[in-house]
């Protein structure tokens, strides 16, 4: 651990409110809580002979994680099975572009060094070894002097003499690299089941629908039709559902909708992440019971929970250098306390009329954080867009929200509840839990 980490001085090895993705290991499989239907099923829909799978769902919902620890359960799955079959999580993070030529070398980048950290479980499972020794060569050395394929081999040279390139340069990359993967996964899948898992997440970072089909057209001509290279799509707000075009979604399955975790699931999560990093005498800082509540005050979103959480034990460590931590109770009314204090300051940076905050509780209450810039007429009764804008544009400001391109519309907003608008919401709301929140965490 750090010297200056401060989950030593709770009895810690790690920190319990992570908010990173659970990764592809057996740690986040022991970490993943409440998904157990959907695990099964999304195994299914990634293993099966199926179109491609997508899956959708609220920003915070641990869409991801689930993901990630579906693909390491198939590698576990088909290495035990050792039946020709072989399933293996890609050891990167794939981020789609328009450019297909920069989208694609990163792509057989990533599919390499995936193959590279899992070549000894081909043979183990029944399948033939990967030649991969002069491909890492060409990952890992310097300079590379040629490459051909032949015979079912990949050849790079990397003597010294001239005619050497840098082993960054894109003529390889874009060209020669996706031609010797395609040839490695033939040859080391030749009559067998299973590739390399590749998850295309945030789709929802394209902005515009039409800018995501875009991408999903380079995906689909660049590498969608690769044997034994499996595609899954994630991503919020509707977007993977809304740039299946007619010509995509023959390549494309409908969306799986991922839900936020329920407050027990949320509270199971927690308790094991304290278990697995807490020793004998562990001081959480909030217990699963204090997780509860504050993962209902920010209306069920948990990546921002775990991150308020971390916020709430740096400040419990301030009250308390000596490490005399109260009993669990006491932390209880010590979380309290301390949410009052953060939403009396964040309620203090908010210069609004009355008609203002009944509009920002309205969208709290009955539109769960979310409302479209089209619905301010209808819905919220305002003469025109412009006049329900300025009162977003108020909270916006004080960053209780936040207002996003809508996909549908350039010309429209998304606007949504932060974090710390749930809080003041809280706080407005007479610190009453049973209506905090809506619940379903968009």
């Amino acid at each position: 651990m750090a010297l200056f980490d401060i989950w030593p001085k709770y009895g810690f090895s790690g920190n319990p409110y992570s908010q990173k993705t659970l990764p592809a290991s057996a740690d986040g499989a022991q970490l993943l809580a409440g998904r157990d239907a959907l695990l099964e099923d999304a195994m299914e829909r990634i293993a099966g002979d199926l179109a491609s799978p997508t899956f959708e769902g609220p920003v915070g919902a641990g869409k991801t994680s689930l993901l990630n620890v579906a693909t390491y359960k198939l590698l576990e799955a088909s290495t035990e099975a050792r039946s020709r079959e072989l399933w293996l999580p890609a050891t990167g993070t794939i981020q789609i572009r328009l450019d297909g030529d920069e989208f694609e070398a990163e792509v057989y980048r990533i599919v390499l060094q995936t193959l590279i950290a899992h070549a000894d479980k081909f043979e183990y499972v029944g399948l033939k070894a990967p030649n991969l020794s002069a491909l890492e060569h060409w990952l890992t050395k310097p300079e590379y002097k040629s490459w051909q394929a032949g015979g079912g081999v990949a050849i790079v040279n990397a003597n010294a003499g001239a005619g050497h390139e840098p082993n960054t340069s894109e003529g390889f990359a874009k060209g020669g690299l996706p031609a010797a993967i395609r040839q490695v996964l033939t040859d080391a899948y030749d009559g067998g089941l299973g590739g390399v898992v590749c998850i295309l997440d945030n789709l929802e970072l394209a902005g515009k629908v039409g800018d995501a089909t875009k991408m999903l057209d380079v995906l689909r001509d660049r590498v969608l039709g690769v044997p034994n290279i499996r595609w899954v799509l994630c991503g919020s707000r509707g977007i993977v559902s809304r740039a299946r075009t007619q010509r995509l979604s023959g390549e494309f399955m409908p969306p799986t909708r991922i839900p936020v975790l329920t407050e027990d699931a949320a509270v199971e999560a927690v308790r094991r992440r304290i278990t697995r990093y807490g020793g004998e005498g562990a001081v959480p800082p909030l217990t699963p019971e204090s997780f509860r509540t504050l993962y209902r005050v920010l209306n069920q979103n948990l990546r921002d929970t775990m991150t308020w959480a971390q916020n709430f034990s740096l400040w419990l460590r301030g009250q308390f250098p000596g490490g005399d931590f109260p009993d669990d109770a006491g932390r209880a009314e010590y979380l309290m306390i301390w949410l009052a204090e953060e939403a009396e300051k964040a309620t203090g940076t908010v210069r609004a009329q009355p008609a203002a905050w009944t509009f920002f509780e309205r969208i709290c209450r009955e539109g769960n954080g979310r409302a479209a810039s089209s619905e301010f007429e209808g819905k919220y009764g305002f003469e025109d867009q412009q006049q329900g804008s300025g009162y977003v544009t108020v909270f916006a400001n004080a960053n209780l929200m936040v207002r996003e391109v809508d996909p549908e519309d350039g010309r429209a907003t998304i606007n949504m509840v932060t974090a710390e608008g749930w809080l003041v919401f809280f706080h407005r709301n007479g610190y009453a839990l049973d209506d905090a929140a809506a619940g379903t965490g968009e």
